[in-house]
């Protein structure tokens, strides 16, 4: 498999290791390889920031095995009666040391013993915590701890940032780091961004770090998102991110014309979609999730296309994937819309 990686000198080669695995920036799915004294270690990002600053010319595409990586399934440690076995989720969420998981109302009698073995199947996890869904207007989840410690502070690692974050204060989703490179590769050379729901601001440092915009304004109402934001861009050596505190309805009226605008609150963001149409330059996109069933999504972007022509614009649809599963029978939608003006 094809990959980017480092080129170092075998000597250095454990210390390039673990300064790349504390970054968040090796791939643990490919094999390291010899190459005349040296060693070739895969990474999972570009060439870009500090670590070509650090390794400059060092980082090149090479050929690599990929590695067999043995499955660990709590679901075999878990002791639960055997008709509910087939109920135990096979996906949860780990951020940082901090897992976050859903059980069905079936399975609730038995979350002490379902935290107990994902602890067990997993020793770098600190804490265990049951999601009782996200609620109100600050996308926090509602979490109760059911193995571990009693602390949901944690920090998360991607693509060479550190985001200090707590979940039970804040949204963050871990699932969206190729999402929020993918913008981030999208994002032109001087570009002005609006992150109209920033949270701690994983899409607008990905943006700042990754691209050259000319500014990324990180947006939430949620004031302890905003203020780990602000920690987090001086732990991470952040610019030209603008944190603002409030609505974003509101705050984005005195913001400049954007080139693109990311809407990254899947639930409601169809509600603010005329207020970014109204700052979106001519030519600009339009980042959007949504969750919506399989055969309802296309139902809900032709909604979006009517609402655009009443205001007298017209956006055209560049890319519509469905991005994860959100329940048995709904996913989040990945969306971008390209502006132009006319009907």
């Amino acid at each position: 498999m094809r990959s980017w990686c480092v080129r170092v000198p075998r000597d250095r080669g454990e210390s390039v290791r673990k300064k790349l695995l504390e970054l968040g920036l090796l791939d643990h799915a490919l094999k390291i390889r010899s190459e005349d004294g040296s060693v070739l270690i895969p990474i999972l990002a570009p060439g870009t920031g500090e670590l070509a600053e650090e390794f400059g010319s060092e980082l090149r595409l090479e050929d690599f095995e990929e590695r067999k990586v043995q499955e660990r399934d709590y679901r075999k440690a878990v002791k639960v009666p055997s008709e509910l076995a087939n109920l135990l989720p096979s996906s949860y969420d780990v951020v940082g040391d901090v897992a976050v998981i859903r059980l069905p109302p079936e399975l609730l009698p038995f979350k002490s013993e379902i935290g107990n073995a994902m602890m067990a199947t997993f020793p770098r996890l600190r804490t265990v915590a049951l999601d009782r869904g996200v609620r109100g207007t600050l996308r926090i989840r509602d979490l109760e701890i059911i193995a571990g410690e009693n602390d949901t502070s944690t920090t998360q690692v991607e693509y060479g940032l550190r985001f200090k974050v707590d979940l039970s204060r804040m949204y963050f989703n871990p699932r969206l780091g190729s999402e929020r490179m993918r913008i981030a590769s999208l994002v032109r050379k001087g570009e002005v961004i609006i992150d109209m729901f920033a949270g701690v601001g994983p899409f607008s440092f990905m943006i700042a770090k990754y691209a050259q915009p000319e500014r990324v304004y990180a947006i939430d109402l949620n004031k302890d998102a905003i203020d780990s934001l602000k920690a987090n861009m001086i732990m991470n050596h952040i610019h030209k991110v603008v944190p603002m505190l409030g609505d974003a309805r509101e705050i984005i009226k005195s913001l400049p014309p954007a080139d693109r605008i990311i809407m990254n609150l899947p639930h409601s963001a169809h509600e603010f979609f005329e207020d970014a149409l109204s700052r979106l330059k001519p030519g600009g996109t339009l980042h959007m999730y949504f969750v919506a069933g399989k055969l309802g999504a296309a139902d809900f972007v032709e909604t979006l296309k009517r609402e655009a022509r009443e205001t007298s614009v017209g956006v055209t649809v560049t890319r519509c994937e469905e991005l994860k599963t959100y329940s048995p029978t709904t996913s989040v939608f990945s969306l971008d819309l390209l502006l132009a003006h006319g009907v």
